[in-house]
């Protein structure tokens, strides 16, 4: 007796348990997917008695053609001859079948919101998906192949052709829902506006000029001469839409030296292939990409080729790419020298010593020459921006900038520590380096690179830094990317991997293939391109199926910007601005004091601003002329009659009887309105929560 109860035991262990789970697994995802109005129980255990019945009974019954499976591959294998074992039937068949177990944990990904209200109970999910994927894989990758894969897959053209195909759809998509976002009014004066308006005088003769900035000049926040490199192209249609679609076709390109560096490190262009497939399902480039338009994610490509060119020693072509990059914007050029000290560790001296020196003295250069401020993180004063306010954890005093971040950093590590684990930071990590199981910090020389972007990231105050919905994980995400071959060939290599008798090319193919479909599950719940609760373009989420009320305010948005002279300075509300931007002289709402005509989305005014607005009309500063679905179109009335209707006013104030409340509040919008009069043209909105660049 004791004997078989041993046996039973060793066997529910050995095999059992498996086994139990595959054959409940079907009725524990076919469930919620059956009911999808009672698929919040899932994360709410909210069901009432009947239903959690419901829910035995459905794995019972789906359990028994389960069961069946393992019965009748059992009685196969008996026909077939020998004499095996129930249990051994039950371990050759779960060697395999125990992918079935990652079909509940699917179903609770498939409950929509689970990505927004729980982010990590959504990324646990995802990596025991990938676990269980990624044993599957490596399995499966041992089997025997059809002869025709291996000739198939030799076919020289196919692997950049398909590496093609995927850098195409990834623009073209990209592009539809960038210009989708832009027509349902979702963008931006930051930054779409700044960078239209700057890209608009640039080729108007006005190098970096840019209306919205302080000193009419785009050197008040950023140096970034790339914008006149692609000027050529925003002439063919210099608007808002052109940008855009700029943008996503330059961060497909980005394809090509990640297609080559994969292949080139393990030897075979289908992972290159993979390592594409990846990049276009990344979240942070959809991110990027999508949050307006920004000089700084121009980097993406260069900084990708440059790593690739140092690799395979090709000097020049370095020096091109390693120009482009420095051109991008002023502080790329602290991230250049830690790619220099990259091309140092890659035993090529010369080139990486020069690359720190020419990165550095281009800054010097571009900071006491070029820009208005030139400190690293600059004052803030009238004629500059200042980002000390990113790292406001770290710098306690405004006025020590970056020194005291480094202060910080020295004196008070424990701080540091808690900057680096606030809790959005965390996640921000685990969703940038989950879908790649960590691969990068076991890339070797690779890492190096990888420092910039983890110090810029990580001690950030501000949270828009470290979020996959905006541009700044720019300057790490391509990096990590890049070294995902070494790290694979790098843990496919190792010592252990030879000692345990592994293969090392199938470890390959396993760690690539996992890395990808890792990829694609966090792509469906935090990504673009599959609708979900989580992912924004910076702030809002993208209408993708618009009414038709976004249609038609988006017809009046450009019927009335059309309405507007191409030459007359105009202030708009920030969603409307990039609209009009395309043109010398365009302001944000409420700087109006150059303006001749305001375009404002009305309907979205606070108290105060319609306030501002009723005085502004009231006292004939400006009329309506045009309007309609919340959008509205003042212009400025001809001085004389602006005085006429002035003095009318005051003579009404005069004559009427008004009580102390009325009084006060007459003279409370009278200085508010001097205030506005007053206001610098160049003056945008001063709140950081909504600031970009």
């Amino acid at each position: 007796m004791d004997a078989f109860v041993e046996r039973v035991v060793a066997g529910f262990w050995s095999w059992g348990l498996v086994a139990l789970l595959v054959v409940i697994s079907p009725g524990l995802a076919m469930w919620p997917l059956a009911h999808p109005d009672d698929r919040d129980y899932v994360i709410a255990n909210d069901l009432d008695a009947d239903q959690r019945v419901a829910i035995i009974k459905t794995m019972l019954l789906l359990a028994l053609p389960m069961a069946l499976c393992y019965l009748g591959f059992h009685l196969v294998r008996l026909r077939r001859g020998g004499r095996p074992s129930l249990g051994d039937s039950a371990r050759r068949l779960n060697r395999f079948a125990f992918v079935i177990m990652v079909a509940p944990l699917l179903a609770v990904l498939a409950h929509r919101g689970i990505e927004e209200k729980h982010e990590f109970l959504t990324l646990v999910v995802i990596g025991v998906c990938t676990g269980i994927l990624g044993v599957f894989t490596h399995r499966v990758l041992g089997l025997r192949t059809p002869k025709s894969v291996p000739e198939l897959i030799r076919w020289r053209w196919l692997p950049p052709l398909c590496a093609m195909g995927l850098a195409v759809f990834y623009a073209l998509y990209a592009s539809h829902l960038a210009l989708l976002d832009h027509r349902n009014l979702g963008t931006h004066v930051y930054d779409l506006g700044i960078y239209d308006n700057v890209f608009w005088r640039t080729v108007n003769g006005d190098f970096l000029g840019c209306s919205y900035c302080k000193t009419g000049k785009h050197v008040s926040a950023h140096f970034d001469p790339i914008i006149a490199v692609f000027s050529p192209l925003y002439m063919l249609s210099p608007r808002a839409e052109t940008l855009l679609v700029l943008q996503s076709v330059w961060l497909a390109t980005a394809a090509a030296p990640l297609y080559l560096l994969a292949t080139r490190r393990l030897g075979n262009p289908w992972f290159g292939v993979l390592l594409v497939a990846l990049y276009v399902l990344y979240p942070a480039l959809h991110g990027v990409n999508l949050f307006d338009f920004h000089s700084l994610t121009m980097v993406v490509p260069s900084l990708t080729w440059a790593i690739y060119f140092i690799d395979v020693g090709a000097r020049w072509r370095y020096w091109l790419v390693l120009v482009l990059m420095l051109l991008t914007r002023e502080d790329m050029s602290l991230l250049a020298c830690f790619v220099g000290a990259y091309a140092v560790l890659q035993r090529r001296p010369w080139t990486g010593v020069a690359t720190v020196v020419v990165a550095l003295s281009y800054l010097a250069f571009v900071k006491l020459e070029m820009m208005n401020d030139s400190g690293l993180m600059m004052a803030g004063g009238k004629d500059s921006m200042s980002y000390v306010f990113f790292y406001e954890d770290m710098i306690p005093h405004e006025s020590e900038g970056l020194k005291g971040l480094i202060i910080s950093l020295v004196t008070n590590p424990g701080f540091v520590l808690k900057v680096l684990l606030m809790e959005q930071k965390v996640f921000f990590a685990l969703a940038l380096l989950g879908p790649l199981l960590f691969l990068p910090f076991i890339a070797g020389r690779k890492t190096v690179i990888m420092v910039y972007g983890l110090i810029f990231l990580g001690l950030a105050s501000r949270r828009h830094v470290y979020s996959l919905h905006f541009q700044y994980s720019s300057v790490l995400f391509p990096v990590l990317l890049a070294s995902l071959p070494d790290a694979i060939a790098r843990a496919s290599e190792a010592r252990v991997v030879r000692a345990l008798g592994i293969s090392s090319r199938r470890l390959s193919w396993t760690l690539m293939w996992t890395c990808l479909l890792a990829t694609a599950l966090t792509s469906i719940k935090f990504g673009a391109f599959v609708p979900n609760d989580s992912f924004k373009a910076g702030w809002n989420s993208i209408v993708r199926n618009p009414k038709q009320e976004h249609r038609d305010r988006y017809e009046k948005v450009k019927e009335l910007a059309a309405s507007i002279p191409p030459d007359a300075p105009v202030s708009s509300t920030s969603g409307l601005g990039p609209h009009i931007s395309n043109r010398r002289d365009v302001y944000k709402w409420p700087a109006y004091r150059e303006a001749d005509y305001l375009l404002l989305h009305s309907s979205k005014f606070d108290k105060k601003d319609k306030r501002r607005l009723e005085r502004l009309v009231k006292r004939g500063e400006y009329r309506r002329i045009d309007g309609g679905l919340g959008i509205e179109l003042f212009e400025k009335v001809p001085e004389e009659e602006r005085k006429a209707i002035q003095k009318a006013d005051r003579d009404a104030r005069g004559k009427r009887k008004r009580s102390a409340e009325e009084i006060e509040q007459e003279r409370l919008d009278d200085e508010d309105l001097e205030a506005d009069i007053r206001r610098r043209p160049d003056e945008l909105d001063g709140d950081r929560s909504e600031g970009g660049e």
